[in-house]
C-alpha cells in the first residue's frame, strides 16, 4: 500500500467509517485506489511540468540549470498531488451540500481573478516595483498558484492579458482553493 493509500484510508477511517467497514476486502480497495491517485498525480504534474507558469524561468535565460529543471519538476508534482488527494478526500466527509453545489457556490463569493490583476497593476505603477520573496510566496500560497506564474504576471506588459493567456492556470488554482475549502 503507498502513502496515498494510507491517507486516503486514515481519512475515510475517521470520516466516514461506515463506508470503510462496508467496504469487502479493505486492504485490496485502498490499495488499488492508491495506485489509481499515484497514476493521476504522475499525469498531471507531467502536464503542469510544462505549463506556461512553470517554465516562465526557462523562456528568460537560453540554458536551463539543473536546479530550475528540478524545482520545475518538484513543484508541478506537489500541485498535483495536493489536487489529486483533496479530490479523493474531499467527497468523504459529510458535506452540507453536494460537491457540486458547494463548488456553485464558492465560485460566486470567491475573489475575482481582477484582484491579481489589480495587484500586478499596483505594483508595477509603484515608483518602487520591487516585491519581496516573502509577499509573493504568500500571495503565491493564498492563490494556490507558483511563484513563478506571479513573477511572470508582475513582469507582463499587461498583466490582464497574461492572466488571459493563462486561463488554464488559474482554473486549476481555482481548484486547488476550492478544495482547500472543503477539505
Amino acid at each position: 500500500m503507498n502513502h496515498y493509500a494510507i491517507r486516503v484510508r486514515e481519512h475515510w477511517t475517521l470520516h466516514a467509517p461506515d463506508r470503510v467497514a462496508a467496504l469487502e476486502d479493505p486492504e485490496r480497495f485502498f490499495s488499488d485506489l492508491g495506485a489509481q491517485i499515484a497514476a493521476e498525480v504522475a499525469d498531471l504534474a507531467g502536464r503542469l511540468q510544462h505549463s506556461p507558469a512553470l517554465t516562465v524561468e526557462m523562456r528568460r535565460s537560453s540554458g536551463q540549470t539543473y536546479l530550475q529543471d528540478a524545482s520545475r519538476r518538484m513543484t508541478a508534482r506537489r500541485i498535483a498531488e495536493e489536487i489529486v488527494m483533496n479530490q479523493h478526500l474531499a467527497w468523504a466527509g459529510d458535506p452540507s451540500l453536494p460537491l457540486d453545489q458547494a463548488r456553485e457556490e464558492w465560485e460566486q463569493t470567491r475573489p475575482a481573478d481582477e484582484n491579481l490583476i489589480a495587484w500586478a497593476e499596483r505594483t508595477q505603477d509603484s515608483p518602487y516595483p520591487i516585491y519581496s520573496t516573502a509577499e509573493l510566496e504568500d500571495k503565491a500560497t493564498e492563490w494556490a498558484l507558483p511563484t513563478e506564474f506571479l513573477t511572470g504576471l508582475l513582469e507582463a506588459e499587461i498583466p490582464r492579458m497574461y492572466l488571459e493567456a493563462n486561463r488554464e492556470i488559474l482554473a486549476e488554482a481555482a481548484t486547488i482553493r476550492f478544495l482547500r475549502e472543503v477539505h
